[in-house]
């Protein structure tokens, strides 16, 4: 006979809570994968690679400088897992988005103390500013470096209070390998690393330093040329944002953010909560978790990513401690009542994030040309043509659809690797805003086998093409016969 009855109740209160958040994130996944989500941008021609079986420089017509994959880590596992399951697209698509969600959002369940103040967390983020939470359902492989700013924020106390912290050190390097091969962004590493400078902490800086540099090199060298996979990536981000005249030429995420003004009134709220329950300390705010999180929203004025990818996870770390603390200091930790608001917690993330406002999530799948559609057949590019184009989404949706075609696209997931002549007369698309007479160059480049494919609400102006509506809105351009 059990000689406390309490424990039995502190047990089950525990599993049940922890059983319960486990669950929502798993069921908020699914349920937005049967809404019928379907990610529009680098989660397709991740899928459509693998798919496809060939390398970048088969699929776009690219610049010379670019000789390697730059995600070829997240395509060895796709691959591995198509081999192990046979997936077709879809499957592997939804794999993509919710594997990826899961390494985000499952591991902190596990480290709070109180496992519901994740899902709070979340749900704060959800329904004050939703944008980063939609971020974790695009399946793509930045999630990697947001899982690192995670275990970053995880172990930090350890090897700052530990004398040998061996063990943390060796899990930083092993999730910096597998992040460096699978998403690339190695130099951005050292964002946390410098948040660790503007804390004074030298010692945790030295080790940490040390363990993710020896991470960065061992991913490179899984990738099997590790100096020209590290220059690329490096080379890759700062052309990206040399190359252009305006930040509206930059893709999305690159361009700046708004400021994201709420976050302010949250923080803000939480440290007057602290300063009125009496518990006030300096080092809420004096820490690198916290210097992570100014440095991510500044630098988001340049880029929003390093707000979305950056700022956030640490953010939401910080966010998620306050409220542990709040909830330890009114509720006792094996209670009814903590029980009650776990569930409360659970149902408003679920709600908050698997309803279809705008149709976020159910909107309707276009048809794009079809190589396996005979009516579409003739509007595509013929074996070892061009597809001349001006939308990255055009190119994730072809590409998906159509992922064995033999065809090359002048325009891919990355303005800055086109060769440096379709580059110019891109930016010059961008910068007349679609003018016909900015097309005329590719027009004078055009073959028989190539094709010019539009997005366009009527029939695209530009002269020399003979031009066909493909599928609603989608109009392909060939060279008319005397042109041939």
């Amino acid at each position: 006979m059990d000689q406390n009855p309490i424990i039995p109740q502190q047990r089950f209160i525990r599993s049940v809570i922890l059983l319960l958040c486990m669950g929502t994130l798993l069921l908020a996944c699914l349920r937005v994968i049967g809404q019928g989500y379907f990610p529009t941008d680098d989660a397709l021609r991740h899928v459509a690679m693998v798919v496809s079986g060939k390398s970048w420089a088969e699929i776009l017509v690219v610049r010379p400088e670019m000789t390697m994959d730059s995600h070829p880590g997240w395509h060895a596992v796709l691959s591995g897992f198509q081999t192990l399951t046979g997936a077709d697209k879809t499957l592997l698509l939804n794999f993509s988005v919710m594997f990826l969600f899961l390494a985000f959002t499952l591991p902190p369940v596990f480290y709070f103390r109180r496992s519901e103040v994740w899902i709070a967390t979340l749900a704060l983020s959800a329904v004050f500013f939703f944008g980063p939470v939609y971020r974790l359902f695009y399946g793509r492989p930045y999630i990697t470096s947001m899982v690192l700013i995670l275990l970053f924020c995880f172990i930090l106390e350890r090897i700052r209070d530990k004398k040998r912290p061996w063990a943390e050190l060796a899990v930083l390097a092993s999730v910096t390998a597998l992040a460096t091969w699978i998403h690339g962004t190695w130099y951005l590493f050292t964002l946390p690393l410098l948040a660790l400078v503007l804390a004074r902490q030298w010692r945790v800086f030295g080790l940490m330093s040390g363990a993710m540099s020896l991470g960065v090199i061992f991913g490179a060298m899984l990738t099997g040329h590790p100096l020209a996979f590290l220059h690329q990536m490096l080379f890759h981000a700062l052309e990206a944002f040399a190359k252009n005249d305006l930040a509206r030429q930059l893709v999305g995420e690159f361009q700046p953010f708004s400021g994201e003004a709420i976050v302010f009134f949250l923080v803000g709220g939480l440290l007057l909560w602290r300063r009125v329950r009496g518990e006030w300390d300096n080092r809420v705010v004096d820490n690198p978790i916290f210097y992570l999180v100014v440095i991510g929203w500044i630098m988001g004025f340049f880029a929003a990513r390093f707000w979305s990818d950056w700022a956030w996870p640490a953010l939401a770390f910080w966010i998620a401690r306050e409220i542990q603390a709040v909830l330890e200091h009114y509720t006792d930790s094996f209670s009814w009542k903590r029980l009650a608001l776990a569930t409360v917690f659970c149902l408003v993330l679920l709600l908050s994030v698997t309803n279809d406002y705008g149709s976020r999530w159910s909107g309707v799948v276009s048809e794009w040309p079809n190589i396996e559609n005979k009516e579409h057949r003739p509007w595509l590019p013929e074996p070892g043509g061009i597809l001349y184009n001006d939308n990255m989404y055009l190119f994730y949706q072809v590409f998906y659809n159509n992922p064995h075609g033999p065809w090359r696209y002048t325009l891919g997931f990355e303005p800055i690797w086109m060769t440096a002549d379709n580059l110019k007369i891109f930016r010059n698309i961008q910068l007349t805003r679609g003018k016909k007479e900015s097309y005329l160059p590719w027009v004078k480049k055009m073959t028989a086998k190539d094709r010019m494919i539009l997005i366009s609400g009527a029939k695209p102006k530009v002269e020399g093409l003979e031009w066909h509506e493909v599928t609603p809105t989608v109009w392909s351009g060939k060279l008319m016969p005397e042109k041939q």
